[in-house]
């Protein structure tokens, strides 16, 4: 289930810890997270727009613009991003790849494979933002995300 490994979840997850670690009303560029991060200005730029549509970022255009979090980094779960991006069809898969693997057509894992999806997806549920950007500063990565100001 390398459904976190996606890379807009990932780069998702990278830029909002970022933007946790910011003072609250600062507004940040793609470019300078992007380049903290070591992502593609592009590709965040296109996570970015979805997470403002999603009203999880606000973002201001023009010079001097930029992202800002619009919520509390408490309220965002790993799990709401893994929604936004898609992440959650890995849920619905078998473990097998079999197509017609259901409760009442199993595959030999499927017992497992379902009791695995549900605790993953509860952790995923239980992880916030906010629980990561502290442990960012706690392990010592904070200097990758917080960068200079």
């Amino acid at each position: 289930m390398a459904l976190l490994y996606a890379k807009p979840t990932e780069h998702a997850i990278r830029a909002l810890i970022y933007l946790a670690l910011r003072e609250e009303d600062r507004l940040v560029s793609v470019q300078e997270i992007a380049e903290s991060e070591g992502i593609s200005p592009h590709h965040l730029s296109k996570v970015m727009k979805i997470l403002a549509r999603r009203k999880i970022v606000h973002a201001i255009r023009g010079p001097g613009g930029g992202y800002r979090l619009r919520v509390s980094p408490e309220t965002i779960t790993l799990w709401n991003l893994v929604e936004i991006f898609g992440g959650e069809e890995a849920f619905h898969e078998c473990a097998l790849g079999w197509t017609a693997c259901r409760d009442d057509n199993p595959c030999p894992l499927h017992d497992r494979w379902v009791l695995l999806k549900e605790k993953n997806q509860n952790y995923l549920s239980e992880v916030t933002i906010a629980e990561l950007a502290v442990a960012a500063l706690d392990k010592g990565a904070a200097p990758r995300f917080i960068g200079t100001a």
